[in-house]
């Protein structure tokens, strides 16, 4: 899909690109190779010298130079050259104004998801996210990205699929949950359970050290990333819905990857209750 955008270029916005698009020219080469330039606009030779630079840099696999040019609510065009180069994160902190990082969550869309504790092994994921070029987050450029950043000094892609900017794009608000509901994605034992009550999690297992806390919050931060591929394929398919590629590119939705951890329903009980009686 990449090839096929111009939203990048320096100037060139939305309403532009479908006129190139409706004037058949449909990818960079098209642009390129037009005896005359495309549109009457004195940017066409920059925009010219931009795209000879577009080829090389997704040649080279840069994602990052894209995603710097490219509006967040568009990032979603990456998916398609570095689909097997992405990170699905969600991060759980503790609930205060530090925000410390209690658990972190990683998939590929592939593989199974691999999950970071405090005191743990939450600092292995600095080097597992080193090989991923594109991070694919909920709400994670105004969170998770910059907590990461500043608190495990995590050298994260610049190139980011923020799915709270790509969704609000078709009309859809209201948080991760949300949006999973709005798709029919069934949590199962985890239906319900909210940031707050990982972060109460947390604060049990800090409390008494019960493997079956730790288990059930690392169950609720893996569900958050392995719902992001499929809440991604979806908000892909009527975004392309748009533009004349739908049938190129169309996207089959997945089913939710297997939850590497198996959430205790006599935990999720008891913080439940613990939770609404301390607040009636």
């Amino acid at each position: 899909m990449l090839r096929h955008t111009f939203l990048h270029l320096p100037g060139l916005g939305p309403s532009t690109e479908r006129r190139l698009w409706a004037a058949g020219i449909r990818d960079w080469d098209a642009f390129l190779d037009a005896d005359t330039p495309p549109l009457a606009s004195a940017k066409a030779p920059m925009w010219r010298n931009e795209l000879l630079e577009s080829k090389e840099r997704l040649a080279a696999g840069d994602a990052d130079w894209f995603a710097q040019r490219l509006p967040p609510a568009e990032a979603w065009r990456l998916f398609f050259d570095f689909k097997d180069s992405l990170a699905c994160v969600d991060i759980e902190t503790d609930g205060t104004p530090q925000n410390e990082v209690t658990a972190v969550a990683l998939y590929d869309g592939i593989n199974a998801a691999r999950t970071y504790a405090h005191g743990q092994n939450l600092h292995d994921f600095t080097g597992d996210i080193l090989t991923s070029k594109v991070l694919v987050t909920y709400n994670g450029r105004c969170f998770d990205a910059p907590v990461l950043t500043s608190h495990l000094g995590a050298k994260l892609p610049k190139a980011h699929i923020d799915l709270r900017n790509v969704l609000c794009g078709i009309g859809i608000k209201g948080g991760l949950k949300k949006s999973e509901e709005h798709f029919g994605i069934d949590r199962g034992d985890l239906a319900g359970a909210d940031g707050y009550m990982a972060v109460l999690l947390w604060r049990e297992y800090s409390r008494h050290g019960d493997p079956a806390v730790l288990e059930t919050l690392l169950a609720y931060n893996a569900a958050d990333v392995l719902a992001l591929p499929v809440l991604l394929a979806h908000a892909i398919n009527r975004l392309l819905e748009d533009t004349p590629f739908a049938d190129a590119y169309g996207q089959d939705i997945p089913s939710p990857g297997q939850n590497p951890h198996i959430p205790d329903p006599a935990v999720l009980r008891r913080v439940w209750h613990e939770r609404y009686h301390h607040r009636s």
